[in-house]
């Protein structure tokens, strides 16, 4: 990041007091981290950003209603804008969350900085229960720039901008997570964002809620802002009843991990549950599993062969071999499916995988005569791949079929080219019939004719014409489209701007698809808060964070569900109005006219958001 040529006269004075006889201030780099030396001309341009050594609170953006789609940076770095917006006004309907943020700096250390949102009043006397709002804290975590062993990867001077990322490159932060505490401390001159999520009961009243929001420091009231919410006459529907296919795939060896538990043990499955709730939250239609050990098995370009991941994903299915013949114990396989679908995930699950991610194709079995685990490279189609295989499939039926899971379960693949799909689509015709049209792919365009559940790369999506789509819908077929760590626009990066996460739904509404997958859900490293980086480019590998008890959420994860919310709506006014109507294809328009949300007027989205409600409730 470019640092000033000189400092400006008017602060230099200003903070002279204070810096004087000093080289470095300390201010840290995220909350409850570290305090590091921080260079004084990095001091020096957020107290000019704030305009004040005061206290100040303020609205990003000027808007409560487009504020969580930014993200405030850590050292603001030019004039904060916010600071004279008085009034918070949000616009709802019913069964949805809807979020915002009001920041605060200092040039003095903070201490207990929390806020009070008060019961807001309705029409009749309805109540929206301030008690029920989500009061979080932005996390800021280091920016980690090493090269990605990948050179496809969108690199951080492509995704963010000074808006997202700020510091002195010892590290840079990023304002990620959300952390659910009772309060936070905050550094002189470093910004802190408090975010808001609102939760509108299905039952609410329509009409006009007023209360107040108070943010307090040191037990003592900063500032109050009037808060307005209104909620128009209609419901998105539960998460459960979503039309929008999210497919995120998820890893529970990192949550053993990260909670430091024993893998498969009692206390990890009480875990996994708690993961699998906050899936279901967003509406997650599959449950993605392994039925062979590391799928992900990488052949890297140093010439190692290892994990694509930190840590690897084992097989939940156990396999078996005595000499003569396979077998396969399918116990934990069994309960993970019923732990998600009692969490309220699904009903698909995916099985992952026939072929290897990048590698040779092998095989991973105990061998019964000696108690040992075999590691076995096979040929592709060749005799003993089929051999397994073909144990395998028909055995995999049978025990879906007793299970009653046979008509929801997916072989799932992940790009995979053609050529390779191909050879295996022939011996699942050969073998097991009843998965021909069980096939899922995230992958190339070009395995469409293949896939009966295809997510199309961002590379291939204008091939993926709305035609397409609706012939494929209308065959039975789901179509959907993925983001990994490219692009650079839009993505849902750690650093990426938070408006893209908002976006992306409103993007597979536009191109008329069915939703959108993402690897990954949490395949951390073993200390995503402060080593963030695995190989790939920042949050390319997990949405989410390990919390106290369960997952911490992110800016990401949260405007993810507000654009899927965003998409509901839209699904519910093509059915009311039979198709896209002129207003609805502006709205649509307008929302993903710039895919780059560093440039992006954020109130993009708010407008064509208000275009659909009012569309709904006229």
């Amino acid at each position: 990041m470019p640092r000033p040529a000189r400092i400006p006269a008017l602060f230099a004075a200003f903070l002279a007091g204070a810096l004087v006889a000093t080289t470095t201030t300390v201010i840290a780099a995220a909350n409850d981290g570290p305090q590091k030396p921080t260079t004084t001309w990095l001091t020096v341009k957020v107290a000019d950003a704030m305009g004040t050594r005061d206290t100040i609170t303020w609205v990003p953006t000027g808007s409560f209603a487009s504020s969580a789609e930014v993200r405030v940076p850590r050292y603001p770095m030019t004039a904060i804008e916010g600071k004279d917006t008085k009034d918070l006004a949000l616009d709802a309907v019913r069964g949805e969350q809807v979020s915002g943020q009001i920041a605060i700096a200092s040039g003095k250390s903070l201490s207990d900085v929390h806020a009070k949102v008060g019961d807001l009043t309705g029409p009749g006397g309805a109540k929206l229960d301030g008690d029920s709002t989500q009061v979080r804290f932005v996390k800021y975590v280091p920016v980690q720039r090493s090269k990605s062993e990948v050179d496809w990867s969108a690199t951080i001077d492509q995704v963010s901008s000074a808006k997202e990322v700020s510091g002195d490159r010892n590290p840079d932060v990023v304002g990620d997570p959300l952390e659910e505490r009772d309060s936070v401390d905050v550094p002189a001159y470093a910004a802190q964002p408090l975010w808001f999520t609102f939760h509108i009961p299905k039952g609410a009243k329509p009409g006009t809620y007023k209360g107040s929001v108070a943010v307090d420091v040191d037990g003592d009231t900063q500032a109050t802002y009037p808060l307005t919410i209104t909620v128009a006459d209609t419901t998105v529907p539960a998460p459960a009843d979503y039309k929008f296919f999210l497919d995120v795939w998820a890893q529970p060896e990192t949550i053993a991990q990260a909670h430091k538990v024993k893998l498969w043990s009692q206390d990890h499955w009480n875990l996994i549950g708690a993961y699998d709730r906050d899936l279901a939250s967003r509406g997650q239609k599959v449950i993605n599993t392994t039925i062979v050990d590391n799928p992900w098995h990488h052949q890297w370009s140093l010439g190692t062969r290892e994990s694509q991941t930190a840590t690897p994903y084992s097989s939940m299915v156990g396999w078996k071999w005595n000499g003569s013949k396979f077998a396969f114990d399918f116990s934990r396989w069994d309960q993970y499916v019923e732990t998600a679908r009692k969490a309220g995930l699904g009903p698909d699950i995916g099985a992952f995988s026939m072929l290897a991610f990048q590698d040779q194709e092998h095989l991973t079995y105990t061998d019964t005569r000696t108690g040992k685990t075999v590691y076995e490279n096979v040929d592709l189609g060749g005799d003993r791949w089929r051999q397994a295989w073909g144990a395998y499939l028909p055995a995999f039926e049978a025990h879906l079929k007793k299970k009653g899971w046979l008509q929801d379960t997916w072989l799932s693949f992940d790009e995979r080219p053609i050529s390779t799909m191909t050879v295996v689509k022939d011996f699942i015709h050969e073998v097991a019939p009843a998965f021909d049209n069980r096939i899922s792919v995230a992958g190339s365009i070009s395995t469409e004719g293949v896939a009966s559940n295809l997510s199309v790369d961002w590379g291939g999506i204008d091939a993926m014409t709305k035609e397409k789509v609706a012939e494929r819908r209308a065959a039975g077929k789901i179509t959907t489209f993925y983001v990994y760590g490219s692009p650079a626009h839009p993505n849902t990066l750690s650093y990426s701007p938070a408006v893209e996460a908002r976006m992306l739904p409103w993007i597979s509404a536009e191109r008329n698809l069915d939703g959108f997958l993402r690897w990954s859900y949490n395949s951390w490293t073993s200390d995503p808060f402060n080593q963030p980086v695995h190989i790939f480019t920042q949050g390319d590998e997990y949405l989410v964070y390990p919390g106290k008890n369960g997952p911490m959420s992110s800016i990401r994860w949260e405007q993810l569900k507000e654009g899927i919310e965003d998409y509901e709506l839209i699904a519910q006014l093509r059915k009311k109005d039979g198709g896209d109507s002129a207003a609805l294809t502006e709205a649509l328009t307008e929302a993903t006219r710039n895919l780059d949300g560093r440039t992006k007027d954020v109130t993009d989205i708010e407008t064509a958001r208000a275009a659909v409600v009012k569309g709904l409730t006229s």
